[in-house]
């Protein structure tokens, strides 16, 4: 981009102290300002590209949050967590305070799915110490009787 330029200096005394002001003038040729049109125009596009892609995501979550919610959790939320389900009602991302929580629930498990993985292990050996022990009684109990 050509630029051609000249630059000017102003000196104003104010009171006791001397100001400078140092101004530019820049002179761009049309040939440039097309180029500065098309860049801008191409990063619209991509812009617009970006949150059409985002929006499509949040979309198909809300959606299957949606198809899939066939049970009934009563909670108990802070404000702070209540603000943020009425801001993606608000704002039209979800319809109801119940469809936000899910939502929001949904994204949490999906991004911690490598901790619940290790807490399903974990709970696996759980019951299968529970069943042990169940058997357990259950022999002692009928040699007792």
């Amino acid at each position: 981009m050509a630029q051609n330029g000249s630059h000017q200096e102003e000196t104003r005394e104010t009171g006791n102290e001397q100001k400078r002001t140092r101004t530019r003038t820049i002179t761009i040729s049309l040939d440039d300002l097309e180029d500065v049109d098309k860049a801008v125009r191409d990063a619209l596009g991509k812009g617009r590209d970006v949150a059409t892609t985002v929006g499509d995501s949040i979309r198909d979550s809300i959606n299957a949050v949606r198809t899939t919610r066939d049970s009934v959790v009563m909670v108990r939320l802070s404000k702070d967590s209540l603000e943020k389900l009425d801001e993606l009602v608000d704002s039209g991302v979800t319809n109801s305070r119940s469809e936000a929580a899910a939502f929001l629930i949904g994204e949490g498990v999906k991004t911690r799915s490598d901790l619940f993985d290790k807490i399903a292990e974990q709970t696996r050996v759980i019951r299968e110490a529970r069943e042990k022990l169940r058997q357990l009684l259950e022999e002692e109990s009928e040699q007792d009787s």
